[in-house]
């Protein structure tokens, strides 16, 4: 078929399919335009979603082992660091103007004596802010945990709080 003949053809093309048929063309024209610029990319999106995901879901599924078991346990503070601690807990409490009155504490042995628990309790006032320093900071020290934090304001205007704070230190006993 020569190119003569093709465009022989497409003139032909109004006068046998009308308006009609010139519309239909344009709008499976226009399907095809939308098909391939929208419709196409976004279905090659999902599929490359869907890899990933799967890539992802594969991973999770295969198991993680530990080297060793003491690899896997975080390293304890030694027994005679307890009034480092102390001293850097009143460092803490200055730094970020936390008031502390006194502290009460207590040790037990724990894990059939080869842990030392000092649990301790004390009263302090500081603003909301100071506070949430304050913890913040003692948070990252090894070996510390806030076991209970009551907080109470003397009046709603105030902005200091009274803190009743009980936290325990941990470390290894010899």
């Amino acid at each position: 078929m020569s190119k003569e003949q093709i465009f022989w053809y497409l003139r032909l093309i109004p006068k046998y399919s009308g308006i009609l048929g010139i519309a239909g063309l344009a709008l499976l024209g226009f399907a095809l335009m939308l098909y391939t610029q929208d419709l196409k990319p976004y279905i090659y999106d999902l599929n490359e979603r869907e890899i990933a995901l799967e890539r992802k879901f594969q991973q999770l599924r295969t198991p993680v082992v530990a080297k060793s078991t003491t690899e896997a346990l975080p390293k304890l503070n030694r027994s005679d660091t307890f009034t480092f601690f102390l001293r850097r807990l009143n460092d803490l409490a200055a730094n970020n103007k936390v008031i502390i009155t006194q502290i009460d504490y207590k040790s037990q042995p724990e894990a059939d004596g080869k842990l030392m628990r000092y649990s301790m309790q004390f009263p302090a006032n500081a603003t909301y802010l100071q506070l949430r320093r304050f913890l913040l900071e003692l948070q990252a020290s090894p070996g510390v945990r806030v076991e209970s934090l009551n907080l109470q304001r003397q009046q709603i205007s105030d902005d200091r709080l009274a803190i009743q704070v009980q936290l325990s230190y941990l470390t290894e006993a010899h």
